[in-house]
């Protein structure tokens, strides 16, 4: 008889309290919110979720080891691509002993072409900005700018027509995003581009919410005048009204292993599997603890909510993913002691208990931060994740 087979995820879901916080918000300057289980939740984006992680002091860490051991580089998402490539030329341009300011129609003239490898009919702006914000590696504008810039026989410089000499190449939509471990994370997909590839994300985040009902407040709140305090005068300088809210989150992360996996051996086509094996791990182990770790940086220095969860749960080789969304469904009712935390937990740990009774465990790995007996600390569970993880990861890397 069938049966599914173990799959190769690691899906974490997190509790999070937080006080009054504005972490993410909408273009009213509201914290974003959602109906769930008909009342309103205050709401997190995924947007937001995987911007903060970027952002975070501990990925920065992940990508300044990854440069100097595996000679990474950085993911750039702009719609102003142009203006890095113009620099760039401008760069050999001085290299070469010429003033870059001879050239400067040149460069524009090619780079007007840029908007046309990223629109979809095909047409140039009047800019070589793009319509789109466009992720790109710093290896896929440093090719550009390389591309575009020549030394002729007779020792002049040529700035050459950027879609023009793609074209003429054949290098259209093969660019893998090379050397960027971000990009192989949280992926890219763009409609127009006939130069950057599509690369398959391996990360599914939900839209973080609130496990209860949420209600928005505001804070009243005024400036001083210094003058005006130091002459004696009476009232404030400045009024205004900031919302903001507060509640215990529920968030959800699947990482797809093996396609990560197979993202990084295409980008990182240079190193050996071995080295392409300690950079995946590397690249989870720091996704992990910037998941756990951070928080969106919406309205933190007026609430520094820098916050812990207040529990996480990981598993790793379900058959199949699955969240916990629906059993918060029902508005969690805070607890007399416990507050909604507590009231969470219970939850999450019936949810738990209903998983594995309904639908079997289908899972050959789980651990616990702060759900009870069993709990391990935070390193114990990023370090013990990746193990399980290491043979789904070495088997894609070394049948490549």
């Amino acid at each position: 008889m069938f049966r599914p087979k173990p799959g190769y995820r690691l899906e974490l879901h997190v509790l999070k309290s937080h006080g009054a916080s504005r972490l993410n918000r909408d273009g009213a300057d509201r914290p974003k919110t959602i109906n769930i289980g008909g009342v309103r939740r205050l709401r997190i984006s995924s947007q937001s979720e995987k911007y903060s992680i970027r952002e975070s002091e501990i990925f920065k860490q992940f990508l300044e080891e990854a440069d100097q051991k595996y000679g990474a580089t950085r993911m750039i998402r702009t719609r102003r691509a142009g203006e890095i490539i113009k620099d760039r030329i401008q760069g050999k341009i001085l290299e070469h002993g010429r003033d870059p300011m001879d050239y400067e129609e040149q460069i524009d003239a090619a780079l007007a072409s840029l908007s046309r490898l990223f629109a979809k009919n095909g047409k140039a702006s009047d800019t070589a900005d793009t319509k789109q914000a466009i992720a790109f590696s710093e290896t896929e504008i440093e090719y550009l700018a390389e591309i575009m810039f020549s030394v002729e026989k007779d020792g002049e410089l040529a700035i050459n027509d950027c879609a023009d000499t793609l074209k003429n190449m054949n290098d259209e939509r093969n660019s893998v995003g090379p050397l960027s471990p971000e990009l192989q994370l949280f992926g890219r997909f763009t409609t127009a581009s006939v130069f950057l590839k599509n690369i398959d994300t391996p990360l599914q985040l939900n839209h973080g919410f609130t496990v209860h009902e949420a209600r928005i407040e505001h804070d009243y709140w005024t400036t001083v005048d210094d003058l005006n305090k130091q002459s004696g005068k009476q009232g404030g300088a400045h009024l205004d009204l900031r919302p903001f809210g507060s509640g215990v989150f529920y968030h959800y992360y699947c990482l797809d292993v093996p396609l990560l996996s197979r993202n990084i051996a295409a980008a990182f086509p240079v190193l050996e599997p071995e080295r392409n094996l300690e950079m995946t791990q590397d690249l989870i182990a720091a996704f992990l603890y910037a998941i756990l770790i951070r928080n969106p940086v919406g309205g933190q220095t007026g609430h520094a909510n820098h916050d812990l969860p207040s529990c996480a749960y990981v598993t790793y080789g379900n058959a199949f993913p699955y969240s916990a969304q629906s059993v918060f469904e029902c508005p969690v009712q805070p607890e007399q002691h416990g507050g909604y935390i507590t009231a969470a937990k219970k939850c999450f740990e019936q949810w738990r208990k209903e998983r594995k009774k309904r639908y079997g465990i289908f899972c050959g790995f789980e651990q616990c931060m702060g759900l009870g007996e069993t709990d391990v600390d935070l390193q114990t569970m990023v370090e013990a994740s990746i193990e399980e993880a290491t043979p789904a990861i070495r088997r894609e890397l070394f049948s490549a």
